[in-house]
């Protein structure tokens, strides 16, 4: 599995190829261009995690790619190597999303450490952001859901299916699954791990964690709330392992 996805701008030719090599028998994916349009248009087309650019080169007078970077990548990072550093360039660069400001010729041990922990920042950045997103999808689709459950509850003989109760359910469950997925690609993004080696209830009662905990714990409530209408087995054998879950985090 690749370490991260990463593009390489500068009209150096020979840097160009040898700092993308070396990057690739690090386990990165790297694509390559030699201006700022074609930086640009790659981006355009394809999901980085990190930039790397040099300052004199087609396209980028002051700093002009990287500005432009970061107004349509959702905060990649960016890596500035340049051969002509000046005061004014690296001041510019302090209120742009640049993770470092490196000399050439660059000590490739220094830029591996600089790529690695830009990328991981990256990663868990966009990891936060989606379960972020997921948990605000589930707040404004379970209340609706949540309402439609109760208004059924009163209409219907206590032995009759209640079809709003089970998709109520599909989505919760759906949502808490969905959520854990992303808290799992969150704490490998932060440890720095494989796939392998990490868990998602290693991350339960992290910070975003209490958060899907609180869902866990209210589908819970409701499945006891309602266990007296619906008699199913189903229904509590599920109430009963969402238990379990939560006293082995």
């Amino acid at each position: 599995m690749s370490r991260g996805r990463i593009l390489i701008a500068d009209d150096e030719p020979t840097f160009l190829t040898s700092t993308a090599e070396l990057l690739r028998g690090e386990g990165f994916h790297v694509d390559t261009v030699e201006d700022a349009e074609g930086a640009l248009q790659a981006i355009a087309a394809a999901p980085y995690d990190l930039l790397i650019t040099d300052l004199e080169m087609p396209g980028n007078a002051d700093l002009d790619l990287v500005q432009q970077v970061a107004h349509m990548s959702g905060g990649l990072p960016i890596i500035i190597i340049t051969g002509f550093p000046s005061v004014r360039s690296a001041v510019a660069s302090i209120e742009l999303p640049v993770a470092a400001y490196l000399v050439k010729p660059v000590h490739f041990p220094d830029l591996l450490k600089r790529v690695s922990g830009a990328v991981a920042r990256f990663r868990s950045y966009q990891a936060m952001q989606s379960a972020e997103t997921r948990l605000r999808a589930y707040r404004e689709q379970i209340e609706p859901a949540e309402s439609r459950v109760s208004s059924a509850l009163p209409v219907r003989p206590m032995s009759e299916p209640r079809a709003g109760v089970d998709t109520f359910l599909a989505l919760t469950l759906r949502n808490v699954m969905g959520s854990l997925t992303d808290l799992e690609q969150l704490g490998r993004a932060l440890a720095g791990t494989s796939t392998s080696e990490a868990h998602p209830c290693q991350l339960i009662n992290c910070p975003r964690g209490a958060q899907l905990q609180a869902a866990v714990e209210e589908t819970i409530t409701v499945l006891e709330e309602t266990k007296g209408a619906f008699k199913s087995k189903t229904l509590g054998d599920l109430r009963q392992r969402l238990e379990l879950l939560l006293k082995h985090v």
